[in-house]
This record gives C-alpha cells, structure tokens and sequence, in this order.
C-alpha cells in the first residue's frame, strides 16, 4: 500500500464504508418496502403501487364494500346507474342476433347474471381478468375470472405503454404462474415492438381480456373506487360507532340528592330511603333536594361532525349530499344542479363499461366468422350496439315549454325573413334533440317534398277520387 492509499484508508476509510453501505441499502430494496420515489434502473417508469400495496388495496375495497353501509352504497349506486335493465344489446341481423345470444345466456357464461358481478368486482378491486377459452370447431367463446390479487405483473409494450401484452399471474407450491397474452385489438399484433412480440411468444398459457380503470397509460394496474376514502370510510364508521356508545350515556340520569348541612351518616341514610321504582313516593323537607341529571355531551356537535365527514368522503366520490339518506339544505332547484357533476362522472364509467362489452362482443363474432360459424357479411356482423340507461330523468315539462318559445320566435324570424328555411329546421332540429329525438334534416327535409308532392297532385296519385 502507497503511502496515498494509507491516507485515504486512516483519514477517508470511516466515511468511504458508510457512503457504501447507504448505497447497498438503497439498492437492496424488497417489495415489503415502500418503492415511492423509486424506479427501475431499465428506465420503465412506472407509476403502480408496490405489488403488497396493491393486494392490500384489494382486501380493503372488498371489506368496505362488505362490511361499512356507505362502501356498499357507494358502489353498488354506481353500479345501478351504469346497467341497463334487460338485455343491453342488440342487433339487426337475426345471425348475429342470435350468436350474442347464445354467448350472453352460455351455461358457463351466464352473463345475465354475472354482468353485474363483474361490474362490481371492476369498481371494488379496478381490474378485471376474464381467460377465454374458444371452441376448435365453431369459435364459441366462454370466459371465466380471475381475482386481481392473483395478478403478479400486467406486462405492457416496452415501446409503447398503451398496449398491455401479458398478464403473469403468481405462482402456487414454488410453481411458476401462467403467462396469459391479452387479447387485442384487430391488427394491434403489427405495431408491437420486436420485443413484445418476443415476450407474447413465451406467453402459451391462454387469453385474456384485462381491463382496468382509475389509472394512468403509464400504470397499467387498476385502482379500486375507495383508493381515494378507504381512511375516510373507515374513520366515518369508527366516528359512528363512538357515537352509539355515546348516546347509551344520553339515555342515562342519575338522581341528585342535596340535603343541607348533613353529615356522611345522614346523606347516606337519605339515599337509602330514597326508592327507585316508577310512581313511587319520596317524602323530605325543605332541606332536601332531589333533582334528575342528564348529560349534556354536545349532540348538536356530534351531528355536525358526521355530516362534516359524511360530505368529505361523497364529495371524493363525487356525489352531493342528498343522494345519501339526507337533504340537508337542498331544495328540486338546487337539487338539480347538484347532481350534474355526479350524472358526467357517472357518464364516464358508463362509457368504459360500454367499451369492454364492445370488446367482448366483437371477439366473439371475430372468432365466428373466423371459424365460419357465422356466415353473414362483414357489415352485417359488426352492425350492433350496446344499450345504456340515461343517468338522468329529463323534466319534459320545462323543455316543451322551451321548444314552444323558440319555435314562435323562429316562425316570426321566417315570416320577417331575417332567417331562411335552412337555418330555422337546423334551430328546431337542435331543439328537438334536447329531449333525446334525433332529427337527420337530409331525411325530413325529403319527407317534406314527398308529402307537399302529393297534396299537390292527390286527385292524380288517388285513381278514386281523380276528377272527370
């Protein structure tokens, strides 16, 4: 050792071996650990929770949406609004018609039934994993479930996040978990990198579909609905819990007994004459007083509170107040413009759901047609569509009376000619739509021609009554 190298070991060596070990340390972390602010060395970042922070956001939404009042609310309002009652599709071909039926109402499939499950599973957890298996000869498909908390990694394109191209699930015994490739969509195998294709090929234990919500395009996990109030819920439901206890000291009195200058002796004497049974009688002078006490623990304050973090956790979930069991300060009026935000949120999720039957449809009749099971042009085939409730009850009272204002206006504006025939059937055709009837203009703007046509020349076009 030169004598640079012995300085450095004598003065340096303490401070070198600690600079070290911290590094070791921050290299070294598990799963276990909080992985904030951390990301991985290949530069994939990714914004997922921790593999166990991610099986505990599961565990939880499960538990609050089985366990607390206002979990099960919150998701099953959810899920009532996106569904449609009956069957939400249909079609114009009887072929195709009759192939989404026999998929939606399959023995396995039971989609009557499982729609909703799967819906409320989605909210709960924020993913939802659906294998397929498909039929060799006809292409009939039939989907089963598996839970997210056995989701190990949602494998997306190296060089392109948006594409999810594997699902690894965990592993049982020491066993490797199986590889899934997630279906998708028609010619998306031709933009996949070299290196998805690479992992795709490795991936032989079946399809999926994978669908996920509440998250980023860089961070292909799923986030259960209650990510956000989980703490809240829980604590609102502690709070009401307390609040039982408390009232049980409400209902209580105690009997206070006062008896001027009285010894210990005395006192107690005075207490033991005193009986405690309904309609009995307590005869005393005026130097004994008895009074009943309650406790005044501030109930008025208590109710505040509750209402305080009642609106915390439905403003998070983006409800207004009097959706959940109270009114509060709400009138029809305001009622109205509260729940505006609420039906747009609600829109959104609805959207998706639309999106994932889509999905499901359309590979089901890719693989019919594929196996010539169906045989209806390709047109035809895809010439469906999903059915959704309207989130919201229009007042046709107040659009009809709009309509009659706007249709005057618009016939004075005509006769003044300070506007055409065009622009006054686009106005009322705009109109016409705000209570959800579609007007195509081409379409009765034709009708018009035919139906003037033919007052015109009725006495031609109607042989009986065609003049001599």
């Amino acid at each position: 050792m030169n004598l640079k190298d012995k300085f450095i070991d004598v003065f340096l060596g303490g401070v070198i071996e600690s600079k070290v070990k911290e590094r070791l340390k921050a290299s070294s972390i598990t799963d276990d650990e909080d992985m904030t602010g951390w990301r991985k060395l290949t530069g994939d970042v990714s914004r997922d929770l921790s593999p166990l922070k991610q099986e505990r956001m599961i565990e939880i939404g499960f538990w609050l949406w089985e366990n607390t009042p206002m979990g099960r609310w919150l998701i099953e309002t959810t899920k009532d609004f996106i569904l449609a009652e009956g069957t939400p599709y249909e079609a114009k071909n009887e072929d195709v018609k009759a192939l989404i039926d026999d998929f939606w109402y399959d023995t396995l499939n039971r989609m009557d039934l499982y729609l909703e499950k799967h819906l409320r599973e989605l909210l709960i957890t924020g993913e939802l994993c659906l294998p397929v298996f498909v039929a060799e000869q006809t292409g009939r498909v039939r989907l089963g479930y598996h839970d997210p908390a056995q989701i190990k990694t949602v494998v997306t394109d190296p060089e392109n996040l948006k594409i999810v191209i594997g699902i690894i699930l965990k592993g049982s015994s020491g066993e490797e978990g199986k590889k899934l490739k997630a279906i998708l969509p028609k010619d998306a195998e031709t933009i996949l990198s070299k290196k998805a294709q690479e992992f795709r090929a490795g991936y032989t234990d079946g399809e999926c579909f994978f669908f996920a919500i509440n998250n980023l395009t860089n961070s292909p996990r799923g986030r259960s609905e209650f990510l956000s109030v989980a703490d809240w819920i829980d604590g609102y439901e502690q709070f009401l819990f307390d609040l039982l206890d408390k009232w049980k000291l409400i209902n209580t009195f105690i009997w206070d007994l006062l008896v001027n200058g009285a010894d210990t002796d005395e006192i107690k004497k005075q207490v033991d004459a005193l009986t405690k049974k309904a309609g009995s009688v307590y005869g005393h002078n005026e130097k004994v007083t008895l009074d009943a006490k309650t406790p005044d623990l501030k109930a008025v304050d208590t109710a505040e509170g509750a209402r305080l973090f009642r609106n915390h956790i439905l403003g998070g979930m983006n409800f207004p107040e009097h959706w959940y069991g109270g009114g509060g300060d709400v009138n029809r009026a305001t009622a109205v413009e509260m729940s505006s935000p609420t039906f747009k949120t609600l829109s959104s999720k609805q959207r998706y759901f639309k999106f994932i039957l889509e999905t499901i449809f359309e590979f089901v009749i890719d693989k019919a047609l594929e196996k010539k099971y169906l045989r209806v042009p390709e047109d035809e085939a895809y010439d469906y569509s999903v059915i959704t409730p309207e989130l919201a009850t229009k007042d046709v009272t107040k659009y009809a009376s709009m309509i009659q204002q706007v249709t005057g206006s618009i016939a004075i504006a005509q006769s003044n000619k300070w506007i055409d025939r065009a622009t006054a059937q686009n106005i009322f055709a705009t109109m016409i739509e705000t209570i959800g009837v579609e007007v195509d203009i081409e379409e009765m703007e034709d009708n018009i021609k035919n139906e003037e046509f033919k007052e015109k020349n009725q006495d031609y076009l109607n042989p009986e009554g065609r003049k001599q």
